[in-house]
């Protein structure tokens, strides 16, 4: 077992405890405007950025090197699911007002 899988067995479900609760907090539900996304992912890139500054070497250094890869196919990943969930709605399509 490599220390990333030791470290997601232990922290994994406070993670997801604690991504819950930030949902909650933030308000986020399924059909947000693009004004309230852009917010929202400042928000959370602000969030990240004092986390990882406050982070001690060498645990920042190891969270960083493997951010933008690893958050690219996160967001890849989800993109996915969330275009399998709303089959019928275009999600890169802006809405129209009538």
């Amino acid at each position: 077992m490599t220390s990333e899988d030791k470290f997601w067995k232990e922290f994994g479900p406070r993670v997801d405890a604690m991504v819950a609760r930030l949902r909650r907090a933030a308000g986020v539900r399924k059909s947000m405007s693009g004004g309230e996304l852009d917010i929202l992912a400042a928000a959370a890139m602000e969030l990240l950025t004092i986390t990882l500054a406050n982070m001690p070497e060498p645990k920042r250094g190891e969270r960083v090197r493997g951010l933008s890869t690893t958050m690219a196919a996160d967001v890849a990943q989800k993109r996915e699911r969330l275009e399998q969930k709303i089959p019928a709605r275009r999600l890169d399509t802006p809405k129209r007002s009538a």
